[in-house]
């Protein structure tokens, strides 16, 4: 599937599960390919990746959009991270 990809000069992210992290601004954070949304508060959210755990952190944060390929999360964002899963 990749070798598909690179041959019609798409980016590893349209073509497989790889995830993709869009900051906009101050005020949205737009996940690609997410797995899982861990934990939501408004200070706090938690999404589980392919590889990685990605935490966003700030002020009166919401979930704006939650589906299967896209995650929108609005709010006075302040800190965004990611952390590698350890392999077993």
């Amino acid at each position: 599937m990749k070798w598909m990809g690179k041959m019609a000069g798409l980016p590893e992210d349209a073509v497989g599960r790889i995830p993709r992290v869009v900051v906009i601004g101050k005020g949205k954070v737009v996940v690609y390919n997410a797995e899982k949304l861990e934990q939501f508060t408004s200070q706090s959210v938690r999404i589980q990746l392919l590889d990685a755990v990605l935490e966003i952190k700030g002020k009166k944060l919401e979930v704006i959009e939650l589906m299967p390929a896209e995650l929108v999360i609005e709010g006075a964002i302040t800190t965004v991270f990611m952390k590698e899963k350890k392999s077993v």
